[in-house]
């Protein structure tokens, strides 16, 4: 999730990655090349972890314009219910990918991640696009809405659509200007979904139906061919080649990296800075009031990140929680300790039954709150350890 001119340049950073390496004072499983030790820890985050998140993001878009299409076409409370389970499946399939925000989602790279979820959104322009579309429904497409900015189009523009006070809208409160809106926003989402997935694997390793949907604006095709270091990413990624140019702790550190910047930015970004500040504009997710979800999600990216795989609660083969406990069994059981601190403190500011927007607004549970934010920057102070440690003999 990227807050708009919050600027990300994780992946940007790999030049300056280290290239030197001292010796650890454990045992030999840290001993040989740099692709023996680093390789299998890369390729089981990248094939369990990374391909299946996307995987399973671009089936929940999908599945957003069948039932977008269906509330368009009968606009009934049901519909709508459905239409909204819909984003909220989508929705959670993104939190869980912000642990690798790098390489092709990334800012310095196609920037989906700007054009997915930017916050707060700019309602004006949004009443505008309305305004426009009442008028002539023609004016706004799929094809236009993802020539847009990410503050008008993305998963918080059709959460707005949706939602609102925390729960569907009634079907009798939404327009048809609306209704074609949300349409519309959703083929851009599910551009934007599909084309992080094929970025990643391959436009040869996905399904005919996923190939198709990729090939429906050829904008974004062309967009992913003007991004060739972004292309076959996992291969990239997985062989230390294309910018990371043979630079395979470059390539390891990035499992790090990316859950240290995400373990930040939900404590600094998404929790204190909008309680401080007592805006709830700037709470994400706050139509729906999904926000503790969305920063508990967050959080559980880095679990399947550093256990290496989607969904698991226990260190996998291969992961870097393995082969961390291999070589610093103390520094890995610390990690685990924090992951689970950080979602049980965010899980804390909801006491009461609140949302974050709720909590926020009334300016409540502020020990929670200050606690869950130590708790996230300590889980990101410990994935620095990590990618600090020298690992090589």
């Amino acid at each position: 999730m990227k807050e708009r001119l919050k600027k990300l340049c994780v992946f940007g950073a790999i030049a300056l990655l280290p290239m030197g390496f001292t010796s650890c004072d454990d045992d030999d499983d840290n001993s040989g090349s740099e692709e023996e030790v680093y390789g299998p820890v890369i390729a089981s985050y990248v094939d369990n972890t990374v391909v299946p998140t996307y995987k399973a993001l671009a089936e929940a878009a999908l599945k957003m314009r069948t039932a977008n299409n269906k509330l368009k076409e009968n606009k009934t409370d049901a519909n709508l219910q459905e239409a909204a389970d819909a984003w909220m499946a989508a929705r959670i399939e993104w939190e869980l990918s912000e642990a690798f925000l790098f390489g092709p989602v990334g800012e310095d790279a196609m920037d989906i991640d700007g054009h997915i979820d930017s916050w707060p959104l700019e309602i004006d322009d949004i009443n505008g696009k309305l305004e426009e579309i009442s008028e002539n429904p023609e004016a706004f497409t799929g094809e236009d809405a993802w020539d847009e900015t990410g503050d008008v189009i993305g998963f918080h523009v059709t959460e707005y659509l949706l939602y609102r006070e925390g729960r569907p809208r009634a079907a009798a409160d939404v327009t048809e200007a609306e209704l074609h809106y949300l349409t519309a926003a959703t083929d851009a989402l599910i551009w934007d979904c599909v084309l992080a997935y094929v970025a990643w694997v391959g436009e040869d390793n996905v399904s005919s139906d996923m190939k198709s949907v990729f090939n429906e604006n050829p904008a974004v095709v062309a967009h992913l061919n003007s991004n060739p270091n972004y292309k076959d990413f996992a291969y990239k990624m997985k062989t230390a080649t294309g910018n990371y140019d043979g630079n395979w702790k470059g390539a390891f550190e990035e499992i790090s990296v990316g859950a240290t910047d995400i373990a930040d930015e939900v404590g600094a970004t998404k929790i204190e800075s909008p309680y401080v500040q007592g805006n709830v504009l700037e709470v994400e997710s706050w139509y729906s009031w999904h926000s503790l979800e969305d920063y508990e999600n967050n959080i559980l990216s880095i679990k399947g990140a550093f256990y290496g795989k989607k969904g698991a609660t226990t260190a996998q083969a291969n992961s870097l929680s393995a082969y961390l406990a291999k070589v610093d069994s103390e520094l890995n059981q610390k990690v685990a300790a924090q992951i689970e601190d950080c979602i049980t403190k965010i899980k804390a500011i909801g006491t009461g039954g609140k949302s974050f927007y709720e909590v926020v607004r009334d300016q409540i549970n502020g020990t929670q709150v200050d606690a869950a934010v130590e708790a996230c920057t300590k889980l990101a102070d410990v994935f620095e350890e990590v990618k600090n440690k020298d690992y090589i003999n």
